[in-house]
């Protein structure tokens, strides 16, 4: 931290601050005003805190990579010549000539997902001047924007359940902490807020302006662009949601929905197979074989690095990654993405508060799954469009981090996507059972 943190942070902060409380009033109603501000501050507190974690205890790691060898070069050539900063914050994969001995010293040029940081708090920088916990509080009001955008929707989808809304969207921990700094999951959670509020005022409330579809269609982008299997994993589920939504206003017993809705995942997931296959032939990068290798490379090479570092690593049972074998992890994959560490695997600081967040979670889904019934449970689940949508996305984006991660640090950080949509089902589905739902 050093004195331009000292002294950019609290202003940046305080104008932060005051457009927050200009612009509330605009964006809430009387019944969300008073999560606008709170939800707004622990998104600042979240970044600082990710900021102070990596700086003081990891001494280094990705935020301050994206800092030290990203925006903090941007800053040095802005201070050149600002037409070398723009050549890089617009730069592709060629070196710019004009800035080639900047750009060449950023170890993510290249990385197009990994640039895409680079380019945002490198602008960021040029405002801030260059301070780290200035760019931090800005990636965390982006989040927070998306982070809103969420809990509008979601509130508005359900309103009598509001304050477990408010829980579940904007106030669990680990979601603020690692979704809020200056890495790819602040940017992607955004996003994903964003695609989740324009897809419901088109589809539900039939808002079919021009600017959701912009939002919808940029933020898919941004996903694919930035973290292709966030992308992969949503669609699915996002599609299930349209057809579901349309198909149970044409299809009017409930029976029959409960019955139909099954065949229908099985029948979109199967889609999304031969979409895969798909764009396998187009990207070879992307075809089922290369992503099974490459999540085969990273779980064992995460999983090395944990037990050399810290025995912070897990492990599902064998190491095939075969499609039968992949097919014996899936549920061992989902499970670990949702509810482990376990406290006994507890081996640093970090992991305690993941594995005591994990240890609530699954006492928040154990209370209602047997509160409501196994097959209310699930009848809830196939009766409710936005619900089927947020289990399948829950399934496949577990299960897909689950095994191909094998670090329960990385793992608490990549799963932030799915935790407010699996802790908002579950509060759904109970108050709904319980006939609070409106």
């Amino acid at each position: 931290m050093g004195l331009q943190d000292l002294i950019v942070t609290p202003i940046y902060l305080l104008l932060l601050y005051a457009l927050a409380y200009w612009i509330r009033p605009k964006v809430t109603n009387l019944d969300t005003r008073k999560y606008f501000i709170p939800g707004l501050t622990v998104k600042f507190v979240g970044a600082i805190a990710l900021g102070l974690v990596y700086q003081f205890y990891y001494e280094g790691g990705d935020t301050m990579n994206y800092y030290n060898w990203g925006a903090n070069i941007v800053w040095e050539a802005f201070l050149d010549s600002p037409t070398k900063a723009v050549s890089l914050i617009l730069a592709g994969r060629d070196y710019p000539n004009d800035a080639f001995d900047y750009a060449s010293r950023i170890i993510f040029f290249g990385d197009l997902p990994s640039y895409s940081i680079v380019r945002v708090a490198g602008l960021l920088a040029i405002f801030t001047l260059n301070s780290y916990y200035a760019i931090s509080v800005c990636f965390a009001v982006i989040s927070f924007s998306g982070t809103w955008a969420l809990f509008y929707a979601l509130d508005k989808y359900s309103p009598s359940i509001g304050k477990w809304t408010a829980l579940a969207v904007l106030f669990i921990p680990s979601v603020f902490f690692w979704g809020s700094g200056i890495l790819k999951d602040t940017l992607t959670f955004a996003s994903l807020g964003f695609f989740i509020y324009s897809l419901l005022e088109i589809v539900k409330w039939k808002r079919v302006a021009l600017l959701n579809f912009i939002i919808l269609l940029g933020t898919t982008y941004l996903l694919y662009h930035i973290k292709i299997y966030i992308a992969l994993s949503l669609i699915p589920g996002a599609v299930l949601f349209i057809y579901i939504f349309y198909f149970s206003q044409a299809v009017k017993s409930t029976v029959m929905r409960i019955l139909l809705t099954p065949i229908l995942i099985v029948g979109v997931l199967y889609s999304m197979y031969f979409a895969a296959l798909k764009l396998g032939e187009d990207n070879r990068k992307y075809s089922l074989d290369s992503m099974v290798e490459t999540a085969r490379v990273s779980a064992e090479w995460l999983y090395y690095v944990s037990q050399v570092e810290g025995g912070s690593g897990y492990s599902l049972g064998d190491d095939d990654f075969t499609p039968a074998g992949l097919l014996r992890k899936f549920v061992p994959g989902v499970w670990v993405s949702l509810f482990r560490p376990y406290l006994w695997e507890v081996r640093n600081p970090v992991m305690l508060l993941t594995a005591i967040e994990s240890l609530i979670l699954f006492g928040f889904f154990v209370f209602a799954f047997f509160k409501v019934g196994v097959i209310s449970f699930f009848g809830e689940i196939f009766r409710d469009p936005l619900i089927s949508f947020f289990f399948v996305f829950t399934v496949v984006f577990c299960f897909a981090i689950g095994v191909s991660t094998f670090n329960f640090g990385s793992l608490a950080r990549y799963r932030i996507p799915v935790m407010p949509l699996f802790a908002y089902s579950i509060f759904f589905i109970y108050f709904k059972r319980k006939r609070v739902l409106r």
